[in-house]
């Protein structure tokens, strides 16, 4: 059974998904930021055993940057993407957010687009580290205007 917690700052089970896919698969080296503390962190479950992370970063009031998506090694190919995807684009309703952003590694920009992310191509790519990355924005929940009554 799936179930998902999140966390408002970072637990030890997200830590150790994100060493074990960001440092020892991908070689990062500067993984962690002081403000992983300070940000909603989701981590998904299959049996009780951690599968997944990702976290949540407001930027205005209705604009969220999701981020350190990683997914254990054992659990790719089975949609945990997309579900913790999804487990974090809800929460950012939740919060009354609108729009969710990415900065997507360039190879893994077709899994945000099949999300219905899309490019930001006024935002130019740039390097973390050594990994080329696409800034990518996705509408959660249109614009609603107020009825004026006269």
């Amino acid at each position: 059974m799936v179930s998902e917690k999140f966390t408002f700052g970072m637990s030890e089970d997200a830590k150790r998904i994100r060493e074990e896919v960001f440092v020892e698969e991908q070689g990062f080296q500067y993984e962690f930021e002081d403000k992983d503390s300070k940000l909603w962190t989701l981590v998904l479950y299959l049996d009780g055993t951690p599968i997944s992370t990702g976290r949540i970063e407001p930027l205005d009031p209705e604009t969220y940057q999701i981020g350190r998506i990683a997914v254990r090694k054992a659990f790719r190919h089975n949609k945990v993407g997309t579900y913790t995807m999804k487990y974090l684009m809800n929460k950012i309703l939740s919060l009354g957010g609108r729009i969710a952003v990415v900065h997507a590694q360039v190879d893994k920009m077709g899994f945000y687009e099949s999300l219905g992310f899309k490019e930001d191509r006024e935002c130019p790519r740039y390097y973390e580290e050594h990994v080329e990355h696409s800034i990518m924005k996705k509408v959660l929940k249109k614009s609603v205007k107020p009825k004026l009554k006269y």
